[in-house]
């Protein structure tokens, strides 16, 4: 039921489409936060498996800015669907925008092409990988099988559901 939200048979509820990504941003900034305050924490509170020397600099300084990444991130898309909600004349803007026929295909198809493209990309990964390191091509197959496995599982959802 909810994968079929995504496609163009079913009509968009637009103020509750902002209302959920206001309730997403806010977990996906308390996951921020948390992963500023593990930054703080790896390699001294925290015991990190297989570090070595060169990785004590790079753990913590990887982790917050990841974690002001999704900080910063939540807060500007929270910020974009509060002022979609109070301002009738934007809200109205957006709302056309989103729910154009035109704007989600180009939407669904972008996703679609970059599926293959990253597709492509593991395969020359793996391709290469292989001269270089045994640790990364074994990583990029696992990768590799688990995103053909989330697009099987996805397509058997989805010829059940539509």
């Amino acid at each position: 039921m909810l994968l079929n939200n995504l496609f163009i048979d079913n009509p968009i509820n637009f103020e509750k489409r902002c209302k959920t990504r206001i309730i997403a941003s806010c977990l996906l900034l308390v996951l921020g936060a948390v992963t500023i305050a593990l930054s703080f924490l790896a390699g001294d509170h925290i015991p990190v498996l297989y570090m070595t020397a060169d990785h004590y600099d790079f753990i913590p300084g990887f982790y917050m800015g990841t974690g002001f990444g999704l900080l910063f991130a939540a807060i500007a898309t929270i910020i974009k669907n509060v002022r979609y909600l109070k301002k009738p004349d934007l809200k109205k803007e957006r709302e056309i925008y989103e729910t154009d026929e035109r704007n989600r295909m180009l939407g669904l198809r972008s996703w679609a092409y970059a599926g293959y493209a990253m597709l492509f990309i593991l395969y020359i990964g793996i391709l290469v990988s292989g001269f270089i390191s045994i640790i990364i091509l074994k990583t990029l197959l696992v990768i590799l099988a688990v995103y053909v496995l989330v697009l099987f599982i996805f397509r058997m959802i989805l010829q059940k559901t539509m």
